[in-house]
């Protein structure tokens, strides 16, 4: 799976999380998961509970806790993804 594929599950996770955000925001490398989003706590949870479940990666807290733009979020994803991690999308 490649980085521009792992932004449309991203996408995807976000429109299932809160189904206005994507006419809201126009998601992009730099935009903070937080503030850019709106995402809160909760919401955040969601996103990386859907990210795992959907892609079979696994994030642990202390890696979750770093992330703070999208693009940080694609570039964890993908790197798990390169290091044998992670399921087909179906």
């Amino acid at each position: 799976m490649d980085r521009k594929e792992i932004w449309k599950e991203l996408e995807k996770i976000l429109a299932i999380v809160d189904d206005e955000l994507l006419e809201r925001v126009h998601v992009r490398e730099e935009t903070a998961i937080r503030e850019g989003l709106g995402l809160d706590s909760l919401q955040i949870t969601e996103v990386l509970f859907e990210i795992e479940e959907r892609l079979g990666v696994k994030i642990a807290d202390e890696e979750a806790r770093e992330l703070r733009t999208a693009g940080d979020l694609v570039t964890l994803v993908e790197t798990k993804l390169a290091q044998g991690g992670g399921k087909p999308v179906e």
